[in-house]
């Protein structure tokens, strides 16, 4: 066997080699693990956040997850951020729930809040004209020039608000901070820092949150 197979089967690749190695996805291939809808983007941000292995391990007997009904299917991502918390940490498994809500915030969302900053004079303008089509929650208020806080009176993600059993960290609702990210970086055309204060799933009357600018 020639030395450099050799060295790549004993040894880790050093760091700057391994960086520009491709390993191939083995999660689109495999039926066990949804390739499409929020839990498929889901699977698609772990696996690339972490890796394969641990993706399995953290969404076992995800193939299941169309047959469940709305309690079950929160009652599976409940335990499915236990998993994630549990193999990669809190912070990690929090920027992995933002990263799904940056995508939430698809296309049309941004294109109509990009719109509505165009025609508006100012951020106080854009954010009355939001809170009127309900993006966003329908009840954004600017706090100050540098934050604004907004929520939700009732839980809008089909995936957890039939749940029966209350979630013990705000770690899932950490996709509406890169939901309310998105918006606002599209609207500012920079970054912004969300923080969630509260969630419905955990207990709370309301979801909230702070948007600094």
């Amino acid at each position: 066997m020639p030395l450099f197979h050799r060295i790549f089967i004993t040894h880790n690749p050093p760091v700057w080699l391994a960086n520009k190695m491709t390993i191939p996805s083995t999660h689109g291939t495999d039926p066990s693990i949804p390739r499409t809808g929020r839990i498929g983007r889901l699977a698609h941000i772990i696996e690339k956040e972490l890796d394969s292995d641990t993706l399995y391990r953290i969404m076992k007997d995800a193939h299941a997850f169309p047959t469940y009904t709305y309690p079950e299917k929160a009652a599976y991502m409940k335990t499915v951020i236990e998993r994630l918390e549990n193999s990669a940490g809190i912070d990690v498994a929090e920027n992995i729930m933002k990263g799904c809500g940056y995508k939430c915030c698809g296309k049309t969302s941004q294109n109509r809040a990009r719109t509505l900053m165009k025609e508006s004079t100012s951020l106080e303008e854009c954010i009355e004209k939001l809170n009127k089509t309900g993006l966003g929650g329908g009840r954004l208020t600017m706090q100050d020039s540098h934050t604004i806080t907004g929520g939700y009176d009732r839980c809008y993600c089909g995936q957890v608000k039939h749940t029966r059993v209350l979630f013990p960290s705000l770690t899932y609702c950490h996709c509406s901070t890169g939901w309310y990210a998105q918006l606002f970086e599209t609207i500012l055309g920079r970054p912004v820092a969300v923080d969630i204060l509260q969630s419905i799933i955990c207990g709370a009357d309301s979801c909230e949150f702070v948007i600094h600018l």
